[in-house]
């Protein structure tokens, strides 16, 4: 049951992403979770730890290819991008004193980082070890 809960939630996740892609192309900013106006602060703060979060992903990534260690699944990505998120959103909120109301959407994150955590330890165990071999 609790793995219906799990997809569920990744689900939604999937479909956020979809409608906030289709909504950037069009010229919408669209704001996680699903907030499409924030004042001016606030976007820069956002702007800030998701340009950190992208380049520790990628820093991350270039690390696994150059060291040779086994690919990534691709809900690793996801896992690792909300990580490094969430780091860097603790990070310049605290060296930029920000608001504690700026912070409510690292909870939802937290929360779907928790229910990918799981869903990739469920993984490991249903497929032993499959990505052994795979390399980038």
């Amino acid at each position: 049951m609790i793995q219906y809960v799990r997809k569920f939630f990744i689900s939604l996740l999937l479909l956020w992403f979809l409608i906030a892609i289709c909504m950037m192309v069009s010229g919408t900013n669209l704001f996680f979770p699903f907030d499409l106006d924030i004042d001016q602060s606030e976007k820069m703060y956002r702007y800030k730890t998701i340009r950190f979060a992208a380049g520790c992903l990628l820093a991350y990534a270039v690390f696994r290819y150059l060291f040779s260690f086994k690919a990534t699944p691709s809900l690793g990505i996801v896992f690792n991008y909300g990580f490094f998120y969430l780091a860097g959103g603790i990070i310049f909120a605290y060296r930029d004193n920000v608001e504690t109301h700026y912070l409510f959407h690292h909870l939802v994150v937290a929360f779907l980082l928790v229910l990918i955590w799981f869903e990739l330890r469920q993984k490991i165990r249903d497929e032993g070890g499959k990505f052994k071999r795979d390399h980038f």
